[in-house]
């Protein structure tokens, strides 16, 4: 008997080493930060790459779908309310910065798990606020953004995803290797 496995159907880049991975955001952080510091007018189109591509990221894990729109938008809006409610409750600016800082911190990184959690569940969290009849508006909205919004938006999202990933290997390269006779390995036995 012989089993095949399935042949995936887009290709996939390389996963990164995890620590790689570490290294490399750690540099765009502080690339973000210098650039905020030495050339404010370009902060917010560098921001806006690596945000891109962190919604890109999510978007794929997620399936690239209906739910993944809804999943990054939930996510995205979490976070914001997350956000003005922590910095709304602080004493000041002055004392944000100083005393509350790295509890702020803390607090937003534990929170934005408990987001994540929540962002996963998003369809639940709908008819749990607008009630059962949410469920007809939803499915109008799925159709709709199945036939309008899908393409433009991963058009968008996947516009510069052919430049080289971490590492040099372009994104659009299957992460196949062959074996020693020089087929890929596509029977498990």
């Amino acid at each position: 008997m012989v089993f095949r496995r399935k042949k995936p159907d887009k290709k996939r880049k390389p996963k990164e080493p995890f620590v790689a991975r570490i290294k490399r955001r750690g540099r765009e952080t502080y690339a973000l930060g210098n650039t905020l510091v030495h050339n404010p007018r370009a902060f917010p189109g560098q921001a806006g790459g690596l945000l891109k591509r962190s919604f890109r990221t999510m978007w794929d894990a997620r399936g690239g779908g209906f739910y993944a729109c809804g999943f990054v938008m939930t996510f995205i809006w979490l976070e914001i309310s997350t956000l003005v409610d922590e910095i709304s409750v602080s004493d000041g600016v002055i004392s944000f910065f100083t005393e509350q800082f790295f509890e702020f911190l803390f607090r937003f990184s534990v929170q934005s798990i408990g987001n994540t959690v929540q962002a996963f569940i998003w369809p639940l969290l709908i008819i749990e606020r607008l009630g059962p009849v949410s469920i007809i508006p939803m499915l109008v909205v799925y159709f709709l953004f199945s036939r309008l919004l899908k393409d433009p938006l991963s058009n968008w999202l996947f516009a510069d995803s052919d430049a080289a990933a971490p590492g040099g290997v372009p994104t659009n390269v299957m992460a196949s290797t062959p074996n020693a006779h020089g087929a890929d390995d596509d029977k498990l036995t």
